[in-house]
């Protein structure tokens, strides 16, 4: 068997982040400046029926079996291997090599969980189609946040801008002029289960006011999207404002987010807010080629760990 090698991106939520879980819209895009690799190669002279598994980010280097029955990794091969009903495990050995930082709003363990199943199912020989490749990541999403709305694995699959509301068809989106993001790390490792977990205790204690702003917030997205396909970049940015507001009045902001995030307005971007689950991780605004290296040095003068920047190509020809 030849080696193989495969990768997936990490993803952006630029509104909606939290409200839909509960099924409210929310507008992500595809992060291709930050991926995650996968090599699958035969183990030469290995046990028979035996992965062996490298991922040094995760502090993993050990064969499949020896894995938690409940390790991310372990279900996302598995996965494969009963989809494709394979019967005899295959002899080989997997490495994990991600750029996308853990724990940072970024969609890594959803973009592990790809990058695993594209490189395997291809190792196998029969590369997973699209749709099949989203349904089995959803699974392994299920198991690491226990009530994923399905969006990371989504828009990591597709690496399409999308729409997305649960239950729903997968609605995808194109911006109407180049859009030009910053996303600047606070340093502070924050799991998406834990905020996800915080905030359903809050909708339990007071479920009227949380569902009322979690509809707001679905509201700010819908409306972001049409400013996202028409190109404009000031209403995008007021949306993006509103929704930070919102999440801050839900308690999933913290200082460190709040300072990047004053940072970026201050500096010039036309929009900023946390992006995944906050409480730490990321933060993304919304810039142009002119304010780009302003906002950039100011973020990094705030605190950033790191400062990366994508873009996302407009529709108009001439752009």
């Amino acid at each position: 068997m030849p080696v193989i090698s495969s990768s997936a991106c990490a993803k952006l939520i630029l509104l909606g982040e939290h409200a839909v879980v509960y099924g409210e819209p929310a507008l992500a895009v595809p992060f291709l400046g930050l991926r995650v690799r996968c090599v699958v190669e035969p183990w030469i002279n290995g046990p028979s029926g035996m992965i062996q598994i490298s991922a040094r980010d995760l502090q993993i280097n050990q064969t499949l079996q020896a894995l938690p029955e409940d390790n991310f990794l372990r279900k996302a091969i598995e996965l494969v291997l009963a989809e494709l009903k394979v019967s005899r495990t295959p002899t080989c050995k997997l490495g994990i090599y991600s750029e996308i930082p853990i724990s940072a709003g970024l969609g890594a363990s959803a973009a592990i969980a790809v990058a695993i199943m594209r490189a395997l199912s291809a190792f196998l020989g029969h590369p997973l189609e699209r749709e099949t490749l989203n349904r089995l990541a959803y699974e392994t999403e299920k198991l690491m946040h226990g009530n994923p709305s399905g969006i990371d694995n989504t828009v990591i699959v597709y690496e399409q801008p999308v729409l997305f509301r649960k239950n729903e068809p997968i609605v995808f989106v194109h911006p109407g002029s180049t859009l030009h993001f910053l996303i600047a790390d606070s340093g502070i490792k924050k799991a998406t289960a834990e905020t996800v977990a915080y905030l359903a205790q809050q909708r339990e204690r007071d479920p009227e006011s949380v569902d009322t702003t979690l509809a707001e917030i679905g509201k700010i997205a819908l409306l972001g999207k049409k400013a996202f396909e028409q190109g404009d970049l000031a209403a995008l940015g007021e949306a993006m404002n509103a929704n930070q507001s919102l999440l801050a009045h839900l308690d999933l902001s913290c200082e460190a987010l709040d300072e990047l995030i004053a940072a970026a307005r201050q500096a010039g971007a036309l929009g900023a807010k946390l992006t995944g689950g906050g409480k730490g991780g990321n933060i993304i605004a919304l810039v142009t080629p002119i304010s780009q290296e302003n906002v950039k040095e100011a973020l990094l003068s705030a605190g950033a760990l790191s400062v990366y920047l994508t873009s996302l190509k407009g529709m108009a020809a001439n752009d």
